[in-house]
């Protein structure tokens, strides 16, 4: 049993719940509702002026004058559009446990009306097979924010898959390093931190971490002094200072070229049809990127990125059967 006090709550709530642009509520639906859902019993005069309130204080309320047949909520916090964005986003983030993948959707699927959500009920059934299995996602982000922003120091146990596909601690001792940054590139939450065990920036999976402890200890190494203090293109979360890259491409790849490195990059088209791209970036990343695209990009220079990616290629097990 709830007190006149939430009146105008109780109100917003119903509108909420049950009605949208397609779906008008009357004040008598309103009534029922308050006593079925509220166990409140309320008159007409107390409606009108909980919808008066809630007109007053900013809400998008359509009234009788507008549909001729009761009140509804215009506009809600979200659109369906944008919930409908959100809903795919969270559903496809591995980074996110299957479980609290379904509690963001329960959440986001409460910000509009009951009529609405039928159409999301696709989202009710999660997939594991791709998600993480590590529920200390949230925890992570939170521990990690403090310490980015109170440039403290953090240990963590980092983990990845064994054969059982399990997570296991890479190893006994915990790493402790300085936080610097997260990012999210290529369907994975990062961290950018130098540790004691690799000094120079690395980039570390946030759903791969566990057990994170924000230390009193002040990071000792600055984001200026780490080389983040200006943006960095980061392709497939590598480390490393940028060096100047050029890719010779087939008209295929463009599309692929500016997804991936951004609309920063220099295109050059060529005669017959191809063309060259000239950016700069961790050649770490690139070279995964061009072992990925072989059939349709190849890296000119530098030099020496160049003769790694074919020294994988020489080495691979495809060029050994053909031994």
């Amino acid at each position: 049993m709830i007190s006149s006090k939430a009146n105008v709550l109780c109100v917003l709530k119903i509108l909420e719940e049950y009605s949208d642009e397609n779906h008008v509520i009357s004040v008598n639906e309103i009534i029922q509702k308050m006593d079925t859902l509220y166990e409140h019993k309320v008159d007409r005069r107390t409606v009108y002026g909980a919808i008066e309130t809630l007109i007053e204080f900013g809400y998008d309320i359509l009234t009788y004058s507008d549909t001729r047949e009761g009140y509804c909520l215009a506009e809600n916090v979200f659109t369906p559009a944008e919930i409908r964005l959100l809903i795919d986003a969270i559903f496809n983030c591995e980074y996110i446990s299957a479980k609290q993948t379904g509690d963001l959707l329960a959440k986001l699927r409460s910000f509009i009306s009951v009529y609405e959500r039928s159409d999301y009920n696709y989202s009710k059934v999660v997939k594991t097979e791709k998600k993480t299995p590590n529920p200390q996602i949230f925890y992570n982000i939170a521990a990690l924010d403090q310490a980015i922003t109170e440039k403290r120091k953090i240990a963590f146990t980092y983990c990845d898959y064994d054969y059982d596909k399990k997570l296991k601690p890479r190893r006994d001792e915990k790493d402790v390093g300085n936080p610097y940054v997260m990012t999210c590139d290529s369907g994975h939450y990062y961290v950018a931190a130098i540790t004691q065990r690799h000094p120079q920036v690395t980039y570390y999976r946030v759903d791969m971490m566990k057990d994170i402890e924000v230390l009193h200890e002040s990071a000792d190494v600055s984001r200026k002094e780490a080389g983040l203090d200006t943006d960095k293109k980061i392709v497939y979360a590598f480390a490393g200072n940028p060096v100047a890259i050029q890719l010779h491409c087939r008209k295929q790849a463009l599309r692929y070229v500016i997804e991936r490195f951004g609309n920063d990059v220099m295109i050059q088209e060529n005669p017959d049809g191809s063309f060259d791209a000239h950016f700069s970036a961790a050649p770490g990343g690139v070279k995964l990127w061009a072992l990925q695209n072989i059939e349709s990009a190849e890296v000119v220079s530098p030099k020496s990125l160049r003769k790694e990616i074919a020294d994988i290629i020489k080495g691979s097990a495809y060029m050994k059967d053909g031994e």
